[in-house]
């Protein structure tokens, strides 16, 4: 009995490295990546420094730990096309009993010790703390080219930009195009393709392309989504 199983489960995996590596592969157009900067130095200049993880490390009198975020972090660059180019970090909160708000961060992020993310802004010559999509708002709209529109969607958003893509023998592909991370103005705003990966729980894992829509005063909705993707050998791979 158990030797069958054995067979039957290396037949299913075989299968299914044998279908992914058979299948055509689609058509990848690439964009090139926005050369944006996120400038952090007034955190900097207030008694933190940054480790090679783009964590932030402050001292016990630095103002920003006031706003009782569990850890901080650099974004990523390309948040840096966001006007006014105001400097801000990811705050992160790691609860150990009652939940935040829905109001009071704009996503959550992680599998059984999740973090859930606000921004510390400097403006004014002042720190503030900014908790959800409604404060964002104020300080960052209207939103008026597509640097802007494609930093305000990952700002607000837990998805991201792919660039440089290219098919891969081995996965197992759902469509037969793909296209990097793109901007496009229309009537309504600005239409951007970002992606998700299914990281935390079991298998499989795929990757999912996600349209959203930026309108110049900075309301932000899924315009739909679609599973792209997925590596096969991730298919019995669990995240905690």
């Amino acid at each position: 009995m158990l030797l069958n199983f054995y067979r039957f489960v290396i037949l299913l995996c075989g299968g299914s490295l044998l279908l992914a590596a058979s299948q055509p592969l689609p058509e990848v157009v690439n964009y090139p990546k926005p050369q944006l900067e996120m400038n952090i130095n007034p955190f900097l200049e207030a008694g933190c420094s940054i480790d090679e993880y783009d964590a932030l490390d402050c001292a016990p009198q630095a103002p920003v730990l006031a706003f009782g975020c569990n850890r901080l972090s650099k974004p990523d660059d390309l948040l840096g096309g966001l006007k006014p180019p105001l400097p801000l970090l990811f705050c992160k909160l790691t609860p150990s009993r009652s939940l935040p708000a829905p109001a009071d961060y704009f996503y959550r992020t992680g599998g059984l010790l999740p973090n859930y993310i606000r921004y510390i802004v400097f403006r004014n010559g002042k720190f503030q703390l900014v908790k959800n999509l409604a404060e964002f708002k104020k300080l960052f709209a209207p939103i008026e080219s597509t640097e802007e529109a494609l930093s305000y969607a990952l700002a607000v958003k837990n998805l991201q930009a792919y660039y440089g893509q290219q098919a891969n023998p081995s996965y197992e592909y759902f469509v037969d195009k793909i296209e990097d991370t793109n901007v496009v103005k229309t009537p309504q705003g600005y239409l951007i393709n970002l992606y998700e990966k299914r990281v935390f729980g079991c298998g499989p894992h795929p990757i999912s392309v996600v349209n959203v829509l930026v309108t110049s005063a900075g309301n932000i909705r899924e315009v739909s989504r679609k599973e792209v993707y997925k590596n096969p050998a991730e298919d019995s791979l669990c995240v905690d």
